[in-house]
């Protein structure tokens, strides 16, 4: 009995025997790398593509400008508006469209500040509104308010012999003004955060011609034809 238990144990022991290996075992390390790569090349395409596309919009801008800002009269009203030897005393509401041309180029309008003129060089109110920011291919509207009683200290002084030739405009019925606008903003680029350029902004708006009756009156031009667009001046702007 010893002797068959003896035999059957060394059988046991030199037993043939197969040892099982997973696919991949040998293949983990090879499709880890390759993954490493695809997201190293997706990585470096996108990079190349943002440097050309940077590259492309400095060469465009440099070479062209960036396109100024268009800027719309769509309605100009005056009320209160009294006249004598002393003062002057109106109100003025403009509502104005302001529209991004650029396609590469977002604006950011960080502060305006705007007069408003007998014809073209005699200031009579000033004011100043919030800044906004233009996608490429947008507009957006603009309210301005124009309110001087004649005595106010940060409102321009109107002199006598201007006043005298106000109200003879007046008594005509047709007051001729024109309006100036200072918008200190920053164009950026849109697909290269690193471009970015700080202009100063002046749309000059001429001829604003205003039927006055009884204190009261409106523009009188052609709303949303192209006498109501605005000449727009771009300089660079240090402050």
């Amino acid at each position: 009995m010893a002797a068959a238990s003896s035999s059957n144990e060394f059988h046991y022991k030199n037993m043939p025997y197969t040892v099982l290996v997973p696919e991949n075992y040998g293949s983990s390390g090879e499709s880890t790398s390759a993954r490493t790569n695809n997201i190293l090349q997706v990585v470096t395409t996108l990079i190349s593509i943002m440097i050309f596309s940077c590259t492309l919009i400095m060469v465009m801008t440099s070479s062209l400008g960036p396109k100024p800002p268009l800027v719309q009269i769509n309605s100009l009203t005056l009320s209160n508006f009294t006249v004598s030897n002393t003062k002057l005393a109106a109100q003025w509401v403009a509502n104005i469209s302001v529209y991004n041309p650029n396609v590469a180029l977002e604006l950011s309008l960080e502060r305006i500040e705007s007069m408003i003129f007998y014809k073209e060089n005699d200031a009579l109110a000033i004011t100043s509104v919030d800044g906004f920011d233009l996608e490429v291919k947008e507009g957006k509207n603009l309210k301005m308010k124009f309110a001087t009683s004649g005595y106010e200290g940060d409102q321009p002084i109107v002199e006598y012999p201007v006043l005298r030739d106000i109200e003879d405009a007046k008594k005509n019925g047709m007051v001729r003004f024109s309006m100036r606008l200072s918008i200190w903003t920053t164009y950026k680029a849109k697909y290269c955060l690193t471009w970015r350029r700080r202009f100063l902004v002046n749309p000059y708006c001429l001829g604003l011609n205003v039927r006055v009756l009884a204190g009261n009156g409106s523009l009188t031009n052609n709303i949303g034809g192209e006498n109501s667009f605005c000449d727009v001046v771009v300089r660079l702007s240090d402050s």
